[in-house]
């Protein structure tokens, strides 16, 4: 490292998940701090259009912080890593040495450590258990912590691979989807299923549950092993994609996530009583299952659930930047990715030869087309971070219609037609939609409310009756509240159906050229591209 700046401190720091030699394989990002606080941060797969960029170094993901900033590698006070993996730190420096020279130093982290961190620091508790769940993070699968103040103290670890992750992810093999993609359908694929004692009693002749779980039996091998055994234990094959015509495979994922929901609540109990207290932050891949979050903050002794909105592996460097700067400061915002300028956006249109509106009261109009029935691209400010879309790279449409959900699945994210999409909803009118606590980041399923089901039909999962909504508040998202607000004028709807801006298989659009090109494939009725609005057909 001879190389290594020595030059006066800048002030930024720049972290990063590698996704290659030994630091995890998929989800690469970078994000920026100064001062500790962080200033930008974008995942790799949003800007090379891969979705979870599997095994890529971030070379762009730094390039757009550098950018950001201005900055050279060599102006950056240090470099730090989610992971703490030995020889592998050579190829990262190699890596790093093709963007720039001086290389900083470098500072390694624990990565359920980041992780746990990214949970309870940006929380606002005092106090709180912390659970960091994940495929596997170095050695361990599942860690327990402790987090009082300023510190994270570690309570128990579940040596890999003794993995929940592994568990979710060989089931998710074996119904036919992506293992570390397709998990999400399988979950919202357990709501059509049902208690089935014989697929229970199957699985428990691999797993033993409860808070001294062990999974090894059925995944001890890792995921592909796990799916042959599951093939084994079941005497089925794995089969093409699953979906709710399918009984038999709806029960498993039903099963599996009630397996899940079951250790994890048996973890919190343990603990929540032993360090007495309610207040419960989750992190890692596993706490992307919203259904099982929800069940977390709905049990009795839990007053209070945190979930970041970047809980995978893409969050982690945002975890190791609070370990390494202030711990208690301002939480992160979701909306620090790239953006681009109105005039930009223009150019883009002119040369392209695209006609565009650029109404007075921008709100008032989509909010009328949306009314009306359209499907709109809704193109804001800075790309979020996170699985979720969340208002400023969404697509949208009204609620109401019963029939949007099968409409928008097939035509516009050419996907399966019984997968559900969320509601966003103004934070004013959250308690009265929803029997559950909702959050900003739609990390949690909540039932809605009896006397709502006839309001927001098209964002109800059908199986049963929940949502997992993001209520919207005028502090983190002002234009997107002012939507949501003239919306609510026009229909006495306050919430909108929102989904990710993307079609099948491909990251969340990341500029107004992306959103272009995905807008020619998706069948939208409106693309709005900061003030301008294009009409789509």
């Amino acid at each position: 490292m001879s190389d290594h700046r020595t030059a006066e401190a800048s002030g930024y720091g720049l972290a990063i998940n590698p996704a290659v030699d030994g630091f995890g394989s998929h989800e690469p990002s970078a994000v920026l701090f100064r001062d500790g606080t962080l200033v930008f941060g974008v995942e790799e797969g949003r800007l090379v259009g891969r979705k979870h960029a599997p095994g890529r170094f971030p070379t762009r993901a730094i390039r757009a912080c550098l950018e950001h900033a201005d900055l050279s590698l060599g102006e950056i006070d240090g470099v730090l890593l989610p992971w703490r993996a030995g020889s592998g730190t050579d190829a990262v420096e190699r890596r790093l040495r093709r963007i720039g020279r001086p290389l900083p130093p470098i500072e390694t982290f624990s990565h359920h450590a980041c992780h746990a961190a990214s949970a309870f620091f940006p929380s606002g508790f005092e106090e709180a258990l912390v659970l960091t769940i994940d495929a596997r993070g170095s050695r361990h699968s599942t860690v327990v912590w402790h987090g009082d103040g300023g510190d994270l103290h570690r309570l128990a670890a579940y040596p890999a691979p003794n993995s929940l992750g592994y568990l979710y992810g060989a089931v998710t093999g074996y119904l036919g989807y992506r293992v570390f993609g397709g998990e999400g359908t399988v979950m919202a694929l357990s709501a059509y299923g049902g208690p089935n004692p014989e697929i229970r009693s199957r699985l428990r002749e691999v797993v033993e549950t409860g808070p001294e779980y062990d999974v090894t039996g059925l995944v001890g091998g890792g995921i592909p092993s796990g799916i042959a055994r599951l093939e084994a234990l079941f005497e089925r094959p794995r089969a093409g994609p699953a979906d709710p015509t399918d009984a038999w495979a709806c029960d498993l994922a039903f099963e599996t996530q009630r397996l899940l929901e079951e250790v994890v609540r048996s973890i919190c109990r343990r603990y929540l009583d032993r360090l007495g207290t309610g207040t419960v932050c989750l992190a890692g891949g596993v706490a992307t299952n919203s259904a099982m979050n929800g069940r977390i903050a709905a049990d009795a002794g839990v007053s209070g659930l945190f979930v970041p909105p970047v809980p995978h592996d893409a969050g982690a460097p945002i975890g190791a930047g609070l370990l390494a700067g202030d711990r208690r400061g301002s939480p992160p915002s979701v909306y620090c990715g790239p953006s681009s300028s109105q005039a930009a956006i223009d150019r883009l249109l002119r040369r392209r030869d695209i006609d565009a509106d650029r109404p007075e009261d921008l709100a008032q109009r989509v909010a009328t087309r949306l009314a009306d029935g359209a499907v709109v691209g809704w193109f804001q400010g800075r790309l979020e971070m996170g699985p979720r879309a969340l208002g400023n790279r969404s697509v949208l449409a009204d609620p109401r219609d019963r029939g949007a959900r099968e409409r928008i699945n097939a035509f516009v994210k050419h996907r399966a037609p019984w997968r559900p999409f969320a509601p966003s909803v103004l934070d004013s009118a959250a308690d009265s939609l929803f029997e559950g606590s909702v959050d900003p980041y739609m990390t949690r399923t909540a039932a809605v409310r009896s006397e709502a089901r006839r309001a927001i039909p098209a964002t109800i999962h059908p199986a049963d009756g929940t949502a997992r909504a993001q209520a919207v508040s005028r502090e983190r998202n002002p234009r997107f509240h002012r939507l949501l607000g003239e919306f609510e004028a026009s229909t006495g709807v306050p919430a909108l159906l929102n989904t990710s801006f993307n079609d099948r298989g491909r990251p969340i659009v990341a500029t107004p050229a992306d959103a272009l090109s995905a807008a020619g494939s998706m069948a939208l009725d409106l693309l709005v591209l900061g003030e301008a609005v294009i009409e789509c057909r």
